[in-house]
C-alpha cells in the first residue's frame, strides 16, 4: 500500500472513529424508547471499549514504524494527544446532537 493511500485510509478511519460516538448515542436513544434496558444501561462502557479497541487498531495499522524507541514513543504521544482531543470533540458533538434531539 503506498503512503498516500495509507494516509487517506488512516484519516478516514479516524473520522469514522470520531463520528461513531454521536451515532451510537443517537441509535441508543432510539432503542431506549423500545425498552431494551440491557443495552442502554451499559452503553457507556460498551462504547468506550469499542472505541478503545478501534483506536488501538488504528495506531497499529496506520502509525508508521520507527527505527528508534524514542521516535516510536513520540508517535504514540502525538497519537494519544490527537485521539484524546478528538474524543473530547466527539463528546461535545454528541452533547449538542442529543440536546437538539431531546431538548434541554
Amino acid at each position: 500500500m503506498n503512503n498516500h493511500r495509507r494516509t487517506a485510509l488512516g484519516c478516514l478511519s479516524v473520522l469514522a472513529w470520531f463520528l461513531t460516538m454521536p451515532a451510537v448515542f443517537v441509535a441508543v436513544g432510539a432503542v431506549d424508547q423500545h425498552k431494551f434496558q440491557l443495552i442502554t444501561d451499559n452503553i457507556a462502557p460498551i462504547t468506550a471499549t469499542i472505541l478503545f479497541v478501534w483506536a488501538v487498531w488504528i495506531y497499529w495499522r496506520f502509525v508508521p514504524n520507527a527505527p528508534r524507541l524514542w521516535l516510536r514513543i513520540g508517535y504514540l504521544a502525538v497519537f494519544l494527544t490527537g485521539m484524546s482531543l478528538l474524543g473530547v470533540g466527539a463528546m461535545w458533538v454528541t452533547f449538542w446532537v442529543m440536546t437538539a434531539i431531546h431538548g434541554a
